[in-house]
């Protein structure tokens, strides 16, 4: 019978590119959880709401 740790063991250059790959999906799948970021640079988020005077 087969076993794919056999392999893994075997070749410690196979187990090495896994690892970082599993380490790349992770990254990348953290960084697609996070919002994404405003580049508008002309935004002014501090500041509050214009008040709209009624005559």
């Amino acid at each position: 019978m087969f076993k794919s740790n056999a392999l893994l063991n075997r070749d410690s250059g196979l187990s090495k590119v896994l690892a970082e790959t599993r380490e790349l999906v992770r990254q990348a799948s953290q960084l697609l959880r996070q919002p994404a970021v405003d580049t508008f640079l002309g935004r002014k988020t501090q500041e509050p709401f214009p008040e709209h005077k009624k005559n």
